[in-house]
């Protein structure tokens, strides 16, 4: 993308003032399997969850698939439309295609040599998988800036091999790459390494330390924007354990109108799936983004969760859930730990701890502070 979209000129003012007006962590659990796909979708029909508004389409999706037969596809890529800037929006299109194009011809190629072999050597081959899919994260109505990440996970041998790419970008009579710099001002490095390494305190935990962990961002640091933050990317395995997935640290954008928005957490495909009880599970985790306390005990498999006045705690395989004082009651499902992460049941924030919960067009969950 560099070599034909070069950064010109700085963002309006409005996203350049330095500052740091909050931070914000959150750990992706990886990415989502063909199969988790299906079960996401299935989800989505839960009456837990509010069908989502309709917005301006700014993307269309175009299919690719692969003639290998050891090599399952599911690949969907944006394509974009309506730019103000078409050389711009057709130089965009062309790279995003080409990227997952060279994607398909290498996991091919992986395909085509372990069926090869497996041949030879008398082994039973299972057809490789690569996923390709998308979240347009903001569309241009925010000071005409349009932010997209496109993500690829290809499945051989060995476990999922994860890929996130961003673009940020304004959309005007000449579009112009949009940085951290044109979001945080000169100091923008200093600001989101401090978020970050802040972040990572919090739950060192799940991150590698020392020379191994998190060492600061580059010029080049990958990044989105959505809802009034950045979020700072980093791909599987960089800086933290294969467990914890994506890592993904928000940082609230300086003077956005959203800081005065209630607070809200946001569970994406690949942080929930539908159990066999037909439940939602989701990570409880995802508290943490709504300034609740969310503790794990390995000695008694309990998870506390507290904010204030509110107290509640879930443990593995007991589906008994109770807050503060009340008698514990049946969701139909009990807490699980899958990946490091513990689930449980969508009811369980909704329900019990009175939260709201509304998807949105991608699969993502929003949930906010009920009435």
């Amino acid at each position: 993308m560099k070599k034909t979209m070069k950064h010109t000129t700085p963002i309006t003012k409005t996203l350049a003032a330095a500052g740091l007006a909050g931070i914000l962590m959150i750990s992706a659990s990886g990415l989502p399997s063909a199969h988790v796909h299906a079960e996401t979708k299935a989800a989505a029909s839960t009456s837990q969850v509010t069908a989502p508004t309709v917005a301006p389409q700014r993307v269309t999706s175009k299919t690719l698939q692969s003639k290998e037969k050891w090599l399952e596809t599911n690949i969907k890529i944006p394509v974009f439309q309506g730019l103000t800037d078409t050389k711009y929006q057709d130089q965009l299109n062309d790279i995003i295609e080409s990227h997952a194009s060279k994607d398909i011809a290498k996991w091919e190629q992986e395909a085509t040599e372990a069926a090869a072999n497996a041949q030879k050597n008398g082994y039973t081959m299972r057809p490789y998988q690569l996923t390709i899919t998308y979240e347009l994260t903001s569309d241009g109505k925010d000071d005409s800036l349009i932010s997209l990440k496109v993500i690829t996970e290809g499945i051989g041998m060995n476990n999922g091999d994860p890929r996130v790419d961003t673009y940020n970008f304004t959309n005007e009579a000449e579009a112009q790459r949009v940085t951290l710099e044109d979001l945080f001002g000169k100091d923008y490095k200093s600001i989101v390494d401090k978020a970050v390494k802040t972040a990572i305190a919090a739950d060192q935990d799940h991150y590698f330390a020392n020379e191994d962990g998190f060492q600061g961002i580059d010029a080049e640091q990958s990044f989105y924007v959505a809802d009034g933050k950045a979020y700072i990317v980093f791909q599987k395995y960089s800086i933290a354990p294969g467990s914890t997935g994506i890592p993904e640290f928000a940082v609230k954008l300086p003077g956005k109108a959203s800081d005065k928005k209630p607070a809200a957490a946001v569970l994406k495909p690949g942080a929930y799936y539908k159990d066999n009880n037909g439940k939602l599970m989701v990570q409880v985790s995802v508290l943490r983004q709504l300034q609740f306390n969310v503790k794990w005990s390995g000695k008694s498999k309990t998870t506390e969760i507290s904010k204030g006045a509110v107290w509640s705690a879930v443990t593995l395989n007991k589906d008994a859930y109770t807050l503060g004082k009340m008698a514990p009651r049946s969701l139909g499902s009990a807490p699980v730990m899958k990946k490091g992460h513990v689930y449980v049941p969508l009811a369980f924030l909704t329900d019990v701890l009175n939260l709201k919960a509304d998807q949105g067009k991608h699969g993502e969950i929003t949930l906010t502070a009920g009435k």
